[in-house]
């Protein structure tokens, strides 16, 4: 369990688990998710249906069952999923790559970048760049900030 901050209580919810989603084509989910933005796919108990599991530093996170019925063309009151991401370059690189539309954008005041893109069900999936994992733009233009033109420094003797 994890420590409620505010209360000093202990909180009877730690973390997100996992986000389960309803597929007509799981080979779909796999190349996007696993091939194009590098999740990986892990074991499944045979539940008696076909479905993936896809994993993240040993976790599942997101579970897929394949279905026949009708599904919507979106999350429906659910706007998106998020996760932590590294290496903002590699990573927007390799979405290029896979021919994935993506927006990102720096969020003031924070040491946070984030990028957003959907997924072959039209889910938005966010993901949350922080500190040095950010866009590197973003990094020289805060040392440039930084060093002052003209600045001399203080030698201590």
């Amino acid at each position: 369990m994890a420590l409620n901050m505010k209360t000093g209580k202990l909180a009877d919810i730690a973390s997100l688990d996992h986000v389960n989603i309803l597929t007509p084509d799981v080979e779909q989910c796999r190349k996007f998710y696993v091939d194009a933005l590098g999740f990986e796919e892990g074991f499944r108990p045979d539940f008696g249906f076909p479905g993936l599991w896809l994993y993240l530093e040993g976790a599942p996170v997101l579970h897929f069952i394949e279905t026949d019925d009708t599904l919507p063309d979106n999350s429906g009151t659910i706007d998106h999923i998020a996760f932590r991401a590294h290496n903002f370059e590699k990573f927007t690189a390799r979405l290029t790559k896979k021919g994935i539309k993506f927006e990102d954008r720096e969020i003031p005041g924070m040491d946070l970048h984030q990028l957003f893109c959907f997924d072959p069900h039209g889910i938005k999936v966010e993901f949350n760049f922080e500190g040095q994992d950010r866009p590197w733009k973003t990094l020289e233009k805060e040392h440039r900030k930084l060093k002052k033109p003209g600045a001399k420094k203080k030698v201590k003797k």
